[in-house]
């Protein structure tokens, strides 16, 4: 495998060591932020490449069904913090405080998916990231808090 693509102009570094050894390290615009992207593949195609701008397209996309699905299964998050601030969070505000921290593709043949990491500014999740699994169907599903 090369040891760097280039994906609309942004530059993958693949990792040769530590926790992301064999995968391509990377930036790109997501939710209008520059946001980490790791890309795992078997190989490195046209395919490949194409099935992974889908899937950062998508998310673009996408961005009020992903928090949809995560407001849904976490308003206690805002109430949570209404009380412990003593403030009125809204709804919307809390929306426009989530962005994405990080993304992780796997992709390998016809299999191929995704999760990322969503974050606040400011720290409404008290220190955690809340993690969303995309399927190859494009299911979004909140996977958990991390940290």
């Amino acid at each position: 495998m090369e040891k760097t693509i280039a994906i609309e102009g942004n530059k993958f570094i693949l990792e040769e060591d530590g926790v992301y050894c064999g995968a391509y390290l990377g930036k790109m615009n997501v939710w209008d932020k520059d946001t980490d992207i790791v890309l795992e593949t078997e190989g490195q195609s046209d395919e490949v490449i194409d099935k992974f701008i889908e899937k950062i397209a998508w998310l673009n996309d996408n961005k009020t069904a992903v928090l949809d699905v995560f407001i849904d299964e976490n308003y206690d998050f805002i109430e949570f913090v209404n009380e412990e601030n003593n403030m009125e969070l809204t709804e919307s505000d809390f929306r426009d405080a989530l962005f994405v921290e990080n993304v992780y593709i796997y992709i390998n043949g016809r299999n191929s998916e995704f999760s990322f990491d969503l974050d606040t500014e400011p720290d409404y999740l008290c220190g955690h990231l809340a993690n969303m699994i995309i399927s190859g169907k494009y299911e979004i599903e909140f996977g958990g808090m991390n940290g």
